[in-house]
């Protein structure tokens, strides 16, 4: 499972800002970081422990922290690595985070809600460069732009690569021009088999 590095980007005034970001910080790490339990909380309920097929048939899967997280975040467990996301953070309006084999969208809106008069722009690339990809920006729970391009596309490894920061070398791609569009080196990769 690859990750997803995601920026959210905030615009709408220093102040409103840093209360956001207030609002969204893991507790243990401070600005800069986002728990995703600040925007939708787990509920106590939830088993929280790893799981095997005998709890999930005595829990159900959406009582079991995998199955809620997948339903309520999109992703199967909070950000990876806040304390790097921390170290990442140059005390503007945006942050860089991790989750892993997917993105958040759904949460970045719901937050629009919370901080209605903000405009927050929310990319995120997986390091599978081209699957898993896109930008939209939200203001009160409405999608202003959205662009998901279809995976494996020129769009979706451009888009990818400037998000990650990288060059299509760094990850093994080579642009074809025959083909109008980029290649790997070694052939295709293993997700186009699974799209």
């Amino acid at each position: 499972m690859p990750v997803v590095r995601n920026i959210l980007h905030i615009q709408g005034g220093a102040p409103q800002a840093a209360a956001l970001l207030d609002f969204i910080a893991d507790r243990r790490y401070g600005r800069g970081s986002i728990d995703l339990n600040r925007i939708t909380p787990m509920p106590p309920w939830v088993y929280r422990q790893p799981t095997n097929m005998e709890l999930l048939r005595k829990y159900g899967e959406e009582n079991c922290s995998r199955g809620w997280c997948l339903k309520h975040w999109g992703v199967d467990q909070n950000v990876l690595h806040p304390e790097k996301s921390v170290r990442q953070y140059d005390g503007g309006s945006a942050i860089r985070f991790e989750t892993m084999d997917g993105d958040v969208r759904e949460l970045i809106r719901r937050l629009s809600l919370v901080f209605k008069e903000l405009y927050l722009d929310y990319l995120w690339a997986s390091e599978d460069v081209g699957r898993l990809v896109g930008a939209a920006q939200y203001r009160d729970g409405e999608p202003l732009i959205e662009f998901v391009p279809t995976p494996g596309s020129r769009a979706a490894i451009e888009k990818a690569l400037d998000i990650l920061g990288g060059k299509a070398s760094d990850y093994g791609l080579v642009y074809n021009p025959a083909a109008g569009n980029y290649e790997y080196r070694g052939g295709k990769p293993e997700w186009k088999n699974g799209i």
